[in-house]
């Protein structure tokens, strides 16, 4: 993934470059990370901005720069791993009791007291066993089955086994007791509501009526009562084998249960805070998610009213990979895939064919996965294109005549030849789905490439600085690899997108932006802690850096897009980590890691220190799993190690919910994470571009 070539040295700090000044106006801060600088001026794909306009820095942000601890995975540090399948017992003090110290005191006075000359032999005893009990509740633990269904019920037997007691989460607010509350419920920092138990009035409810789960019969002050429409859509179905479940969600944890109502095709919830989402889920037996639908609270206008008309949610299948294989040049009205066509997903996993009316999918995967679609038909370019699950994709081919028409008209346009395998991005770009005019787009990672924009008869105009009524564009000979478009309207930001360029490959890279924006929360915490961390945040879909001590609210376009941040927590004890978003989240988390954690692991496995690769840890808090790399085959077992919810390395060579993953030494290249759940066997997948020393964070969440 080499892409630029510099003629000046650069310094590197902590595996990342820092090079960032004013352009007038926004700017765009970009994603990057690790540059290895050689003499010919290589640096990795994904440095947006920087490079070429920013040449200068202020030396005092140099001077601080310098302060900074630099990432090291090689070195060593004092502080040892927490290992799961090891105990350590508590140190035995022997304590005198008030009465052998009154003894004591008088017999050095000269006094002799007929004291019990065994008496210390007996606390001994008492202090051994309490030390032996306390080792064999934490064997229990280790040794525990950790195949259970759901992880918050799991975590509430290994706290009480391990001897954190519900008292402890409460009162001391570093210990991070893996999403918990003292009553052991699923929890963030802030106090969450009760989860509600049905009533029996409520039980009691006519035939007419679904069962329903709600709130208890005096509502706590400051409830509001939230009820709306409910659609079953997509072709689901409700048995006696299904149940439906809608509850508040906030920030990824579950809180009050709310009612449903088939007959009269309505819910109804009762909430304490209007923060987070009302989700709805058709479940089956097993609790797997068949359906789901959900909004966002802060769009109930509340005005101080307890009773809310919320809108229509309609349950729709899983979200999935899903969408439309069309020819670039099809002058039928019906989008229909060109003869032969392929689709592929996950680097090759899945492998369909479209259909009559070129649609594509591939099920089993949960929300918020990214995956590269790569879609190929004979006298057709491959195109490759970045998508998100839950979003329908429009996916165009490009026949070969169309590409060298556009390479020979280049050609003779700016007198140069074009050599070797072509390698195209095209895009178009949008507001809220409408073509939009006088943009214009710019590779970030190689400002060297001139944009081409096309007339209304869709030729190749070099007249043209910007996108005409089609918004099209497009570059030709772009360099393979992971590259950032930015697209601009007078030095203001109008959208970017990702893409990933390979040779003989059309990369596409439509831009979508709207004007429809949501303010969701931004947390930097300690991994394992849940304490709050300082840090500068560079997010794609922000212009400007942001200072973050624990929490911020940002303001990120509603749309389902990919996204890269970097975190820079203050200090040399964590490390600076590059993590994947989408702008529709409704909530972003990035923990972060401390250096001695992951070079204590990488040490106490001997684990061999490569400098041209890098590292990604990953979160997964919802079942049991395993992890992969797609289609890369190379990577020697001894680099995954899995921990629990604590940080202990497990030995089993299985994840286990609540915990996460290392994965050490992963080569220079654009990869697809994938996680295996063992209770839903859904997919959880992330595109992450990884350069040479550097660490990636990622959360998997369905």
């Amino acid at each position: 993934m080499r892409l630029k070539r510099l003629l000046i040295p650069l310094t590197v700090f902590a595996g990342c470059l820092y090079w960032s000044s004013p352009t007038g106006g926004l700017k765009f801060i970009p994603i990057y990370d690790a540059l290895v600088i050689k003499a010919q001026k290589n640096s990795p794909p994904h440095i947006a901005f920087e490079e070429m306009l920013e040449s200068e820095r202020q030396l005092s942000e140099w001077a601080r720069l310098e302060k900074i601890k630099p990432l090291n995975l090689a070195s060593e540090k004092t502080s040892a791993p927490l290992f799961a399948k090891k105990i350590e017992l508590t140190e035995m003090v022997i304590q005198k009791t008030p009465e052998r110290f009154a003894a004591s005191q008088s017999s050095q006075q000269g006094e002799i007291i007929d004291s019990d000359p065994s008496a210390w032999m007996n606390d001994l005893s008492v202090a051994q066993a309490k030390r032996l009990q306390v080792a064999q509740q934490k064997n229990e633990v280790l040794s525990q089955d950790w195949s259970q269904p759901t992880w918050s019920d799991m975590a509430r037997e290994v706290l009480a086994k391990s001897g954190i007691t519900a008292g402890t989460a409460a009162t001391n607010p570093k210990v991070y007791v893996a999403g918990l509350d003292a009553k052991g419920r699923p929890t963030t920092s802030v106090p969450k509501a009760d989860v509600y138990v049905p009533t029996k009035k409520e039980s009691a409810e006519s035939d007419q009526n679904l069962p329903s789960y709600g709130l208890v019969d005096e509502k706590p002050a400051g409830v509001r009562s939230i009820s709306g429409p409910l659609e079953i859509t997509g072709g689901l179905a409700v048995t006696n084998e299904h149940h439906i479940e809608i509850r508040r969600s906030d920030e990824g944890v579950l809180k009050e249960l709310g009612r449903v109502n088939l007959i009269q095709g309505q819910y109804n919830i009762d909430v304490e805070d209007v923060t987070g989402s009302i989700v709805a889920k058709l479940v089956d037996k097993e609790g797997k998610t068949l359906g789901e639908g959900s909004f966002r609270l802060n769009r109930v206008a509340s005005a101080g009213q307890n009773n809310l008309q919320g809108p229509k949610i309609r349950i729709e299948p899983h979200p999935d990979f899903a969408g439309i294989v069309t020819s670039a040049y099809n002058p039928r009205p019906e989008d229909v895939a060109p003869a032969k066509t392929l689709v592929t997903f996950v680097k090759g996993a899945k492998e369909i064919a479209p259909r009559k009316d070129g649609t594509v999918a591939m099920d089993n995967v949960t929300r918020g996965s990214t995956t590269v679609v790569r879609a190929a038909a004979p006298a057709h370019m491959q195109t490759a294109a970045i998508v998100v699950s839950g979003s329908e994709f429009k996916t165009s081919l490009y026949p070969n005549t169309m590409i060298q028409a556009l390479q020979n008209i280049l050609s003779q346009q700016r007198q140069m030849s074009f050599d070797g395998a072509p390698t195209i991005i095209w895009g178009k770009v949008t507001l809220d789905g409408k073509n939009l005019a006088g943009i214009e787009v710019q590779v970030e990672s190689d400002q060297s490439l001139i944009p081409v924009y096309f007339n209304q008869f869709m030729l190749p105009d070099p007249s043209l600085r910007s996108t005409s009524e089609n918004g099209l564009f497009a570059f030709v000979n772009a360099m393979p690899g992971f590259h950032s478009l930015l697209a601009t309207r007078a030095e203001a930001i109008v959208g970017y997108q990702n893409v990933v360029v390979e040779e003989g490959s059309v990369a596409q890279g439509d831009i979508a932006s709207t004007i429809k924006n949501e303010s969701v929360p931004l947390r930097v915490y300690d991994a394992f802690t849940g304490e709050a961390v300082t840090g500068l945040v560079t997010m794609q879909s922000l212009s400007d850096e942001l200072q973050v001590t624990g929490v911020a609210t940002v303001t990120l376009p509603n749309l389902k897009r990919y996204g890269l941040m970097r975190v820079q927590p203050e200090g040399a004890d964590y490390v600076a980590a590059r993590y994947v978003y989408n702008d529709s989240d409704e909530f972003v988390h990035a923990p972060v890691v401390h250096w001695s954690w992951l070079s204590a692991i990488k040490n106490y496995l001997k684990i061999d220190d490569l400098p041209s690769a890098g590292v990604i840890v990953g979160f997964v808090p919802d079942e049991n799993f395993e992890v992969y790399l797609a289609a890369y085959d190379n990577i020697n077992p001894r680099q995954i190690v899995y921990f629990d919810m604590q940080g202990r390395i497990l030995q089993n060579g299985k994840g286990i919910a609540g915990g996460g993953f290392i994965i050490y030494n992963v080569p220079e290249d654009i990869h697809e994470v994938v996680v295996l759940g063992e209770r839903t066997q859904k997919i959880y997948s992330r595109v992450l571009p990884v350069d040479p020393n550097t660490l990636s964070v990622l959360t998997f969440r369905e």
